[in-house]
């Protein structure tokens, strides 16, 4: 299994998330995305009505007065805290696999390597309030990373049945929700610190795929007796 992408979009936000004050003088494009993050963090902790210049400002560490210096206006900002999602999220897609559990694997890995070090990301995916924030047109745009997702799980499990590597006697659906269900349950164990006598609760994001492929296949096998 390939290692995750440790792209600079996830590093970026671990360590901004995680409470990070920025240097006094940074460059626009590096201050703009830390805005972007700054606003995923408001939106996603406290909702839409607290994204405010002063609660920007004093997430960053800079004075209200200049957030405007890099963007026009509130809606600019949104608008980059979705592109700086979206950016995040498409990191996490693997490169063509033909084998679809592989290709499965790979990308439930990174996602959930992801969410495991940023758990505010998982909560903007399963709630609206990015959508809120967005207006309609960004709503829309919402919208389409996570049917992306979806779309992409429900591809490679769909291949994987064809194929006779998982078992065709379960509904597709009730296996997307599945695998959904697994990253998301795992990301919010380890963002809550819940630690108890079962493996899977500090397992790695590898070892969570390998058990979910084995329960996968195992259904496989048990249906073709």
């Amino acid at each position: 299994m390939p290692e995750p992408a440790d792209f600079y979009a996830s590093k970026y936000l671990l360590a901004t998330l995680g409470g990070m004050k920025s240097p006094a003088r940074l460059p626009t494009a590096e201050r703009q995305r830390q805005i972007a993050v700054a606003a995923l963090r408001i939106i996603s902790t406290q909702g839409v009505r607290r994204l405010t210049t002063a609660a920007l400002a004093d997430e960053v560490g800079i004075a209200d007065g200049t957030i405007f210096r890099h963007f026009k206006n509130k809606e600019a900002i949104v608008s980059a805290a979705i592109d700086l999602f979206e950016s995040t999220l498409d990191a996490t897609f693997p490169p063509p696999i033909d084998e679809p559990l592989e290709r499965l694997g790979v990308f439930v890995v990174n996602r959930l390597t992801l969410v495991r070090k940023n758990p505010l990301l998982l909560r903007l995916a399963f709630n609206e309030r990015l959508a809120e924030a967005a207006g309609p047109a960004g709503a829309a745009r919402v919208e389409r990373l996570v049917q992306r997702s979806m779309a992409f799980i429900r591809d490679c499990l769909e291949q994987a049945q064809q194929r006779g590597q998982i078992t065709s006697g379960t509904p597709l659906t009730l296996l997307v929700w599945m695998v959904i269900g697994v990253v998301r349950g795992a990301a919010t164990n380890a963002a809550h610190g819940v630690h108890n006598e079962d493996p899977l609760s500090s397992a790695s994001a590898d070892q969570v795929w390998h058990a979910l492929e084995s329960f996968l296949r195992t259904t496989a096998q048990e249906s073709s007796r």
